[in-house]
């Protein structure tokens, strides 16, 4: 659970302490802090349950709320931050490049079947964490094996895997809309109306 004071956040985040004492209470602070970790937590439940290990994990444990001072127009603005990339990935889902019918409504689409080093490594990180045994012959086992034959072995299997999803596709798991939606939105907005007569910007964004 993050702090919820105005002095901890502050320091957290590098704000300014005297602006959260001044502009938050600390009841609203926490009202602003609990529904961010709430959404967080809507987010991770959709994601374990809509996800492989290897998709998630990541980028379940990275998901961070991160409140900001009022600004200038006097409103206050509540972030959910990830440094994990393909999060938008996840949640919108990647057409195929000879399948559409996983995601036909994504803005992403894979345009080819080439595997930059990114994704290979992705997916041998992925085979490993996972427990994938064999793909098409090619067996993950390191027994018998020298340091340099497995590690082709895990490469292989890691590009098999690649080329598979870029050829059919990721189907879109939408998580981000349940929890940071404009139901959500709303839900926080009215309670911190009721609390310090603002209004409240929500979002969700990626930190590199």
């Amino acid at each position: 659970m993050a702090e919820s004071t105005a002095t901890s956040i502050g320091n957290r985040y590098g704000s300014s302490t005297d602006n959260f004492q001044k502009e938050l209470s600390k009841s609203a602070d926490k009202i602003m802090v609990e529904w961010a970790n709430d959404s967080i937590a809507i987010m991770r439940k959709i994601l374990s349950k809509k996800t492989r290990i290897g998709d998630r994990g990541k980028l379940i444990a990275d998901l961070q709320p991160k409140p900001y001072p009022m600004d200038a127009s006097g409103k206050l603005r509540i972030e959910i931050v990830t440094m994990q990339d393909h999060w938008e990935f996840l949640d919108k889902g990647v057409q195929g490049v000879k399948n559409k019918s996983k995601a036909p409504n994504s803005p992403f689409k894979f345009k080819n079947l080439g595997v930059p080093k990114t994704m290979l490594r992705s997916f041998a990180d992925y085979a490993a964490r996972t427990g994938i045994r064999e793909i098409k012959g090619t067996t993950l086992a390191t027994k018998g094996k020298s340091k340099i034959q497995a590690g082709r072995d895990i490469l292989k299997v890691a590009k098999q895997l690649a080329i598979a999803t870029k050829i059919s596709g990721i189907k879109p798991v939408n998580y981000v809309e349940p929890a940071v939606g404009k139901k959500r939105i709303k839900i926080l907005s009215e309670s911190m109306s009721k609390e310090i007569g603002k209004q409240v910007l929500a979002s969700i964004v990626i930190e590199f």
